[in-house]
């Protein structure tokens, strides 16, 4: 019985370290793919710096993630329950269903590696540059980050107004996860001061630049900038409400680079 036991725990060591070295080269397969998706995004500089990016995971991991969107653990964001948020980081990862925990735990290991965020600060550094000097830091290395990935579900209704993010969000990077097309249309718009703002309901005066095709593994990316900032490239965004029935949520990962000592959600 003994020998047994031991080789019973020596099985299970194998193969648990089978499974973490499959974890981890899974993982690191998502983050090289996700790197040269940043690496090849489109960037603009108006209304303010921001990026475009396409096929940000493998398309058949892509197509098994939204296979697998999570069913546990979210929490009501919105009080008429319009947007639910799953946490993907630290300890919040434990609260996906078990029989995709793996999965998720590879996404969120690869929003939060080093090589994303180093990415991520080569494609947006005109915006971080202009954040370093309002947040007066003698340079962009100086704006140091942390990052917490959150998966959310929006349904009929959701919206969010224009707004610039709060302060101690430095980046905000969000990835769209439709199944197809169809929702094409409930992409993120972008925002600038303009007087023709004035003639837009419920836009703070601010003019609609462009909205950002809600399309499968796709995603942006822009530096949160406030008036102290730029007045002429502050990061309006937001989402008009939802006004006619979608037969499935708007599933997003977002995945918000915060200041590393004011990392609170």
């Amino acid at each position: 019985m003994k020998i047994f036991s031991i080789r019973l725990i020596n099985f299970r060591a194998t193969m648990s370290a089978t499974v973490k070295a499959d974890t981890e080269s899974l993982t690191q397969h998502l983050i090289d793919h996700a790197v040269t998706s940043i690496e090849a995004s489109d960037r603009f500089s108006l209304p303010f710096p921001h990026i475009f990016f396409r096929d940000f995971f493998p398309e058949d991991f892509y197509a098994e993630m939204i296979r697998s969107i999570p069913t546990e653990g979210y929490d009501a964001i919105t009080g008429d329950g319009t947007r639910m948020a799953l946490r993907l980081y630290g300890d919040n990862i434990g609260k996906v269903d078990a029989d995709v925990r793996a999965m998720w735990a590879a996404v969120s290991a690869t929003l939060t590696s080093p090589e994303i965020e180093a990415a991520i600060r080569r494609q947006l550094h005109e915006g971080l540059e202009i954040r370093a000097r309002g947040d007066k830091v003698a340079s962009v290395d100086e704006l140091r980050l942390v990052a917490k990935p959150v998966l959310y579900r929006d349904k009929d209704g959701y919206q969010i107004r224009p707004h610039p993010d709060a302060r101690k969000k430095v980046v905000t990077m969000q990835l769209y996860c439709p199944a197809d097309d169809s929702q094409k249309e409930l992409g993120t718009t972008l925002y600038r001061a303009s007087l023709k703002g004035l003639v837009h309901v419920d836009s703070y005066g601010l003019e609609p630049v462009k909205t950002l095709p809600f399309l499968p593994n796709v995603g942006y990316a822009f530096v949160v900038l406030k008036a102290y900032h730029s007045l002429l490239k502050m990061s309006w965004h937001g989402r008009p409400k939802i006004h006619t029935p979608i037969e499935q949520p708007r599933i997003t990962l977002l995945n918000t680079f915060y200041v590393s000592e004011n990392v609170g959600f």
